[in-house]
């Protein structure tokens, strides 16, 4: 019986977590990070301030965590261990295995796209760095991709590792994605469809139009 009881107290804390990150994350999106008071995110969330505070204990160390999980997921899975990043990697075909990237990228640009307001309303602020720490961690991330694709498909004449990496991180960054799927209202299917024939176009010299 006492292990039960630990459990559900478990699940309770944790469900309690997950409705002030949720809070955190929609309130930041709406009204932005300065605006968003700490007593806001408590009511929205249902809980005591007092239990946001013990929680997260500063505004900033909260935000830490909202970007933690709207990159990492629900299960706090890094990016280059999700499944979808699995596969890819045992896709030997640079079709296939372009497309399977795009596609799960987006599951985690659709997290982090909203927040991109957020982040730049604080980049001179020390919570701007939470940002900037990411990007840096993104774009060494694409740099062990940019190996593992030409292990699949030499790079089209011109095209450096470096370029090749460049434009991975910025076409399946969240800024284009933000610019093109959320303001400019292209549906996920076209936003996956352009930017996997881009790449496979502007890195490899594959046709998408030719089998």
């Amino acid at each position: 019986m006492a292990d039960v009881k630990k459990v559900s107290r478990q699940e309770r804390a944790a469900a309690t977590r997950r409705r002030m990150l949720d809070a955190a994350y929609d309130l930041f999106c709406e009204q932005g990070f300065r605006a968003t008071t700490m007593e806001a995110i408590a009511q929205r969330a249902g809980v005591a301030v007092q239990t946001l505070y013990f929680t997260f204990h500063t505004k900033d160390a909260l935000l830490q965590e909202v970007h933690n999980r709207t990159v990492l997921g629900e299960e706090s899975i890094p990016p280059d261990r999700q499944a979808w990043r699995l596969a890819a990697q045992r896709e030997p075909d640079i079709r296939r295995c372009v497309a399977m990237t795009v596609d799960g990228t987006a599951t985690v640009l659709s997290r982090v796209a909203p927040m991109i307001p957020v982040f730049h309303a604080v980049s001179a602020d020390p919570a701007g760095a939470i940002y900037q720490h990411g990007e840096d961690r993104r774009g060494r991330g694409y740099a062990e991709m940019t190996d593992e694709l030409v292990g699949k498909a030499p790079l089209r004449p011109g095209i450096t590792r470096q370029r090749a990496r460049d434009l991975l991180f910025v076409l399946l960054g969240p800024e284009i994605y933000r610019s093109l799927v959320i303001e400019a209202g292209w549906t996920h299917e076209q936003w996956a469809t352009w930017t996997t024939n881009a790449l496979l176009r502007d890195l490899f010299g594959v046709d998408p139009a030719r089998p």
